[in-house]
């Protein structure tokens, strides 16, 4: 089975941004590196499971991107309730 290559599997998922732009002001690090760390991450966890191909980059670069959203969601709850105390 062909393993998916992490630079592939961050420029699909960072494809499917674009119909869905993120805010990467609040982050401390860079959008690539954020994509990196998560796909690899990602990739780890996934990448022996028996899919094809084809099924596995789409579900891969969908988690990839699900992931970096739930991360910079919360980082804006934490800021939010920092200015609250």
């Amino acid at each position: 089975m062909e393993k998916v290559d992490l630079d592939f599997l961050v420029s699909i998922a960072q494809e499917v941004e674009g119909a869905d732009p993120i805010d990467w002001g609040r982050l401390s690090m860079g959008k690539e590196e954020a994509y990196k760390m998560i796909g690899s991450s990602i990739l780890e966890m996934f990448d022996k499971s028996e899919y094809k191909y084809d099924d596995k980059v789409i579900l891969l670069s969908t988690i990839t991107k699900l992931t970096v959203e739930n991360m910079l969601l919360n980082l804006k709850i934490l800021t939010l309730q920092q200015k609250q105390v």
